[in-house]
């Protein structure tokens, strides 16, 4: 039987173990409405984390951001020096719709499973998964710019990676984001 020895794996497992606990809570009690409720803990998590990170462990997040890709870019940067992500080379981000949204492509996300068991046993669709990870990203980005941003999940792959968006809700794309609204 094998037994963890490292204290960083221990956390880690932890953390995941609870963070799919709280999900999966939201989920009983609100249904496909729970995706509501988590955005918010999302944000929080991500505006916590950082604080965090700088408070403790004094890690600061490049806040010199003007766009969309540089502000989820420094989340990313900031979670691998705090240990959160293994390597930055795990995601792919793309500015699409003139840089209204940003398609995020992650290659080996620990959530995955979760996501698939919503689609296969819980008859939700792409549209009402949370997905914590891309849901972090956005907060980050709302604080970063203070700006509102909405996401969508695109894709979920059972080989453990997924893809989604985050686009910019405001006024000066609403007619590029349009389709991810549906």
């Amino acid at each position: 039987m094998a037994k963890i020895t490292e204290l960083e794996t221990c956390k880690a497992l932890l953390l995941e173990t609870w963070l799919s606990a709280y999900d999966e809570t939201a989920i009983a009690f609100l249904g496909k409405n729970a995706k509501i409720f988590l955005q918010q803990a999302y944000i929080r998590a991500a505006e916590n984390w950082v604080k965090v990170m700088d408070e403790k462990y004094s890690l600061k997040i490049n806040r010199d951001c003007k766009t969309l890709k540089e502000a989820v870019n420094s989340y990313i940067n900031l979670g691998v020096d705090g240990g959160l992500f293994k390597d930055s080379s795990d995601f792919v981000l793309e500015e699409i719709d003139n840089k209204c949204a940003l398609k995020i492509s992650i290659s080996k996300c620990p959530y995955v499973n979760a996501c698939l068991f919503l689609l296969k046993e819980r008859d939700f669709d792409e549209k009402n998964i949370a997905c914590p990870r891309i849901g972090c990203f956005r907060g980050a980005a709302e604080f970063l710019l203070n700006k509102k941003y909405g996401y969508k999940i695109m894709k979920v792959s059972p080989d453990g990676g997924c893809e989604g968006v985050v686009y910019d809700v405001t006024d000066a794309c609403k007619d590029k984001v349009l389709k991810y609204l549906k």
